[in-house]
């Protein structure tokens, strides 16, 4: 599997590369930083409340192509939490094509997840709608792991709204879904939803937000963070595609109360 995916994406980058030339080319990378609280268990034992401190590096570029209407992006992250008890780390990298039909863009996407130490391949559809002041979009993704004989596979949803209510300032709204299979033990299922709040700095390029997260599986679990964001040619604010945006947030809630 690993080996179609590298030909994949290298067929994809075959048909991209000779547009880039023609393209409209921007992105953006965002540094966040989040507070975690929530339950951490163990063995069926509790340790009581735990305050992780997590922070995350992602990128995004995107880019239009020859072809009338087609374009493509990639993006990455890398997160790492700090808890009391150990550091987890997660990662992700993916490729999207992206046909805009003006109002209205589908794509497809596939690329790499890796869950505190264990890889996965993903791959989905995803949609979004423009409108004058916002945005939805909506996104499903399924994550299939080489080591299948113990890990089943990752299916998760996600939904986000974007409201701007200026030029400066807008407001969001996350809800997703995420099943981990048996990865931490039985039901582990993750259910979360977010809220955030972005000021565009004027006659800059960099945007700074607030948000808040709340995850539900066996306990509660709360993020509040901040991140800076830079964005950079003709950036992505209204072009980027969702792909499998609820992976990774979900799968630090879930390590946060997952049982042994």
């Amino acid at each position: 599997m690993m080996r179609s995916l590298i030909l994949g994406v290298a067929a994809l980058l075959a048909v991209a590369v000779p547009s880039l030339a023609v393209a409209e080319t921007g992105g953006a990378i965002k540094l966040t930083y989040a507070s975690l609280d929530g339950d951490r268990s163990f063995d069926s034992e509790s340790y009581g409340n735990s305050s992780d401190n997590v922070v995350a590096l992602s990128g995004v570029v995107i880019t239009d192509l020859a072809m009338p209407n087609w374009r493509i992006q990639f993006n990455g992250v890398s997160s790492d939490t700090d808890s009391e008890f150990f550091s987890d780390a997660h990662s992700q990298v993916e490729v999207h094509a992206t046909y805009d039909a003006g109002q209205f863009q589908v794509g497809v996407f596939t690329g790499m997840f890796n869950n505190n130490g264990h890889s996965f391949y993903e791959y989905g559809a995803e949609a979004a709608m423009n409108f004058d002041r916002g945005q939805i979009a909506v996104s499903a993704v399924a994550a299939t792991s080489p080591n299948s004989s113990f890990l089943d596979d990752t299916t998760s949803i996600v939904a986000t709204g974007t409201f701007n209510l200026n030029d400066s300032w807008s407001v969001g709204a996350t809800v997703s879904s995420t099943d981990f299979g048996n990865f931490y033990g039985p039901d582990s299922d993750v259910d979360a939803y977010g809220v955030n709040v972005a000021y565009q700095i004027p006659n800059s390029d960099f945007t700074v937000a607030v948000g808040y997260r709340s995850a539900d599986s066996r306990q509660d679990t709360d993020f509040i963070g901040v991140s800076l964001t830079w964005g950079f040619g003709e950036g992505a604010r209204g072009r980027e595609m969702l792909g499998g945006a609820a992976l990774i947030p979900d799968a630090i809630a879930g390590l946060n109360d997952f049982a042994t």
